[in-house]
């Protein structure tokens, strides 16, 4: 008689004193499979179950009688698709409501979505995007499902805990197109294009003057970058006449900054798969995700991890940067330069801040 123990709850027996060898192996072969389908049938992320080290594993506690992992591992491949939900092929296959829009803690993601776009953010999200004044976003191509263009992310710093945490997650259509590859390899346009993002940190009365400047030495180059002219037409629209320069300027508190928060975690995302997801793997994904995010939260707020330290050298760089050019503006109104002097001034700190700022922490 054998008998193989999974946990410590189930013994599953079986009669093999009479058995030809091969029959001996073809019901380990079915006990291993067993076990691995039941695994994968109780995940809630049937995709990430690692059907080898279960097969090691059991192959050990039955004294490797079984034949290699290679003989079944078609089968459990076939089995644990088949537990995945079918893939969506176009945008418009997305279910506005599904029993897979959950954390797994079992609560519902709020959801919003339209012909272009889909948002998820759990409560908790919901609580911290509330809670905290700073949200950093970036964009990635690399970790679309096939069914869409891009994938959004917003994330918050807080600031008792100095850690970042992610407060939703975007899928966005084709139609919305973006214009890095028009400008990534014009020298001109991807300076312009990085000193947009660092616009945040200059003197706020002079916002509106360098971003005309920017955008009508653009305007020469319009036959090669429509997109990157049709981008700078919306953050016109949005972040200078819709919301208040001052809800995300930070001239005068720069105690942090950095998207890196955002570009470091798209490229984690990313080092999570082999290639691009489909719509209901990138949905697994961001349900563990939040998890981990939520049991960190947690962990930090009440004492039981420390909180992390902050990193303050690249604060502390365009922190510099920034004073030069505020005492470089006091002195040229104190010898009578006119405004266009002030613009040029704000304007090359922009330049400073891409070149030493950006590109230097980019060789760290």
């Amino acid at each position: 008689m054998g008998r193989a123990r999974f946990g410590t709850a189930q013994v599953l027996n079986y009669d093999s004193s009479h058995n030809h060898p091969g029959n001996k192996i073809n019901a380990s072969k079915s006990l291993i499979k067993h076990k691995i389908k039941d695994e994968i049938k109780k995940s809630l992320i049937p995709s990430d179950i690692k059907s080898k080290r279960i097969f090691d594993k059991i192959s050990q506690e039955i004294g490797y009688i079984c034949s290699e992992y290679k003989t079944i591992k078609s089968q459990i491949t076939r089995y644990k698709n088949k537990q995945l939900f079918p893939n969506v092929k176009t945008f418009d296959e997305v279910p506005n409501v599904s029993e897979y829009y959950k954390t797994i803690r079992g609560e519902y993601f709020m959801i919003f979505k339209n012909s272009n776009i889909i948002i998820f953010q759990s409560p908790f999200q919901a609580k911290l995007f509330m809670e905290n004044k700073h949200i950093f976003a970036d964009g990635t191509f690399l970790i679309a499902p096939t069914n869409s263009y891009q994938v959004f992310i917003t994330r918050t710093y807080v600031t008792e805990l100095n850690c970042f945490y992610t407060t939703s997650i975007l899928l966005m259509t084709k139609k919305n197109k973006l214009c890095y590859k028009e400008v990534k390899d014009h020298n001109i346009l991807n300076t312009y294009y990085k000193a947009i993002s660092n616009l945040c940190f200059i003197n706020i009365e002079y916002i509106p003057d360098i971003f005309n400047k920017i955008k009508n030495t653009c305007m020469r180059y319009k036959s090669t970058c429509s997109q990157f002219l049709n981008f700078l037409d919306y953050f016109e629209k949005t972040f200078l006449n819709i919301y208040n320069i001052k809800y995300w300027n930070y001239y005068n508190n720069i105690d942090h900054i950095t998207n890196n928060a955002s570009e470091s975690y798209n490229s984690y995302l990313k080092n999570l798969f082999v290639k691009k997801p489909s719509f209901y793997k990138l949905i697994y994904t961001i349900q563990f995700e939040e998890s981990k995010s939520y049991y960190d939260y947690h962990m930090r707020i009440k004492g039981i991890w420390r909180k992390k330290s902050r990193i303050s050298e690249r604060v502390d760089d365009i922190n510099i940067l920034v004073e030069y050019y505020k005492n470089m503006e006091a002195e040229l109104k104190n010898i009578g330069c006119s405004k266009n002097d002030i613009i040029e001034n704000w304007f090359n700190c922009l330049i400073r801040l891409n070149n030493e700022i950006i590109n230097f922490n980019k060789t760290k």
